[in-house]
């Protein structure tokens, strides 16, 4: 799923998140995530159906292990994560999705404790290093608040409204080139067209 506005509004749901967050622990079916998060089976089935339509989630066929019919077991079919950045002057809502083929296990290991005691220092060494990369992050958006606090003092010195908001995104997205700005603006004003090509003269 590469819909952010689709994606939101389903994960929205906190029930679908609580489903959600039981299902990348292991795959569950039904009545396993009835019981545990204390909803109704039926409700856990509606909230199936939306995750599954929006290809959250998927599931596979296994037999009862009390000699009953089939029956599935959901699993997260997606990995995903979502940024937003709101400020008094900054605002960016980002998707990025990732691809995951998990490996196949290649057998048990002899001592469960002592891999589990391993691969926990891992996750130890592994939430350290995304901890100082999140306080990086956040010192980057911090100059970057400041920057469009500056943009924020230019623009209130520029009598047209169309001028302040192609100064604003002509500073906030140099990733866009002139037509680029003018489309996310929706507009077709020659006159802001000029403003850009001066800009990037200067």
């Amino acid at each position: 799923m590469d819909d952010l506005d689709a994606l939101l509004s389903v994960i929205e749901n906190p029930a679908r998140r609580r489903i959600l967050e039981a299902l990348v622990r292991e795959p569950h079916y039904p009545l396993q995530l009835s019981k545990e998060l204390g909803m109704s089976q039926q409700a856990v089935m509606k909230h199936l159906k939306v995750l599954e339509a929006y290809g959250l989630v998927k599931s596979f066929r296994e037999e009862s292990d009390l000699g009953g019919p089939m029956r599935h077991r959901y699993y997260p079919a997606v990995n995903f994560t979502i940024v937003v950045d709101l400020g008094t002057n900054i605002f960016r809502a980002q998707l990025t999705t990732r691809k995951h083929d998990p490996a196949l296990p290649e057998g048990r290991s002899e001592d469960v404790a002592a891999r589990a005691g391993e691969l926990r220092e891992r996750m130890a060494a592994i939430d350290g290093k995304l901890m100082e990369l999140q306080r990086e992050r956040e010192r980057l958006i911090e100059e970057k608040e400041s920057i469009m606090d500056e943009v924020g003092r230019m623009m209130a010195d520029l009598p047209d409204y169309q001028m302040r908001m192609a100064m604003y995104e002509f500073i906030s997205r140099p990733d866009l080139d002139p037509e680029g700005i003018v489309r996310e603006m929706s507009a077709r004003d020659e006159a802001v067209m000029q403003y850009i090509r001066e800009w990037l003269e200067e």
